[in-house]
């Protein structure tokens, strides 16, 4: 699988855990920056050049870690076509693809270990969308709706520069 994944500085002992597991585990990463902790960089600019690969098909999802997965969360949302979550359990990671279709994973370094992000990563990975054996059809059918209303909002990303302070 192909695996878009980017960060800012506080978020980027996170990130470097998640690419070592998928190469490890023989998915193709696509990383957008940061690519050190030496400069601030602008988690709307990472989560946007993350956007931007999703939507022109170089991925197939994504993973981006800041300091709380808030910040990188609510600035790929914002983009046609992505569907991104912020979250603290491989339970919360599994639901979000699940029921409603994420398709970027953002996580917290304050709040996550390296450990936990890993395994969180694999149970996105492994998830699939609608896979809720026993649920009724009139639900996965709100849940397919509720999808595509989200993902249809919003612009195209752009090609986007890392912005730094300063």
């Amino acid at each position: 699988m192909r695996i878009v994944v980017g960060s800012v500085v506080k978020g980027f002992i996170l990130k470097s855990a998640v690419r070592e597991w998928l190469e490890k585990n023989g998915h193709e990463v696509i990383d957008v920056g940061c690519h050190d902790t030496s400069t601030f960089v602008k988690f709307p600019s990472i989560a946007e050049r993350a956007a931007r690969v999703l939507q022109q098909g170089g991925a197939d999802l994504g993973v981006l870690c800041c300091g709380s997965g808030t910040g990188v969360a609510l600035a790929a949302g914002k983009f046609r076509g992505i569907c991104a979550v912020s979250a603290e359990s491989t339970v919360a990671a599994e639901l979000a693809r699940r029921v409603n279709d994420a398709n970027i994973l953002c996580m917290g370094e304050i709040l996550v270990t390296p450990d936990m992000a890993c395994r969180m990563v694999e149970a996105f990975l492994a998830t699939q969308f609608g896979d809720a054996p026993g649920t009724p059809q009139p639900v996965l059918d709100f849940w397919a709706q509720a999808r595509d209303e989200i993902m249809a909002r919003g612009p195209e990303a752009t090609d986007r520069e890392m912005e730094t302070l300063g």
